[in-house]
């Protein structure tokens, strides 16, 4: 029974440090992500440095080069069309309905400061706007 235990055990270890196969937290696989409908399509890195055909493919499509997160990967910023724009929840954007920084209203009461999302990044401190309602606020780095 122990060797069961201590084996089954093991496995699941294993399995959790797996890691994510080739992909990032949202589930995206490495390369180009899938295009939005609004045809806005994420590029991704193979590794922590971008060469200097991803910078150059980044740079093509209207985005930067900068690093993000804990680890200092770089990441292809690109910014969103609407960015900026009035909304009331993400399908009202190309990417997420954030609360205005500058607004004064509270997460879970009914605001029109919503804006769309400046850029593809996923860091930073924000709340997603939901039919019009701040949804909690998170802080991804």
């Amino acid at each position: 029974m122990r060797t069961l235990l201590a084996a089954a055990t093991a496995l699941i270890m294993v399995g959790a440090c797996a890691g994510t196969g080739g992909t990032d937290f949202d589930g995206a696989t490495d390369g180009s992500a899938p295009a939005s409908e609004s045809g806005h399509e994420k590029i991704r890195f193979d590794s922590k440095r971008a060469t200097k055909a991803e910078r150059e493919a980044c740079l093509a499509a209207g985005g930067e080069v900068g690093t993000g997160g804990m680890l200092g990967y770089d990441q292809c910023l690109q910014p969103y069309a609407d960015a900026g724009q009035a909304c009331m929840g993400a399908e009202d954007c190309e990417g997420r309905c954030l609360l205005s920084l500058e607004s004064d209203d509270d997460v879970g009461q009914p605001t029109e400061d919503g804006v769309c999302q400046a850029d593809d990044s996923p860091f930073g401190c924000y709340a997603e706007v939901d039919d019009g309602i701040p949804q909690f606020t998170i802080c991804v780095d």
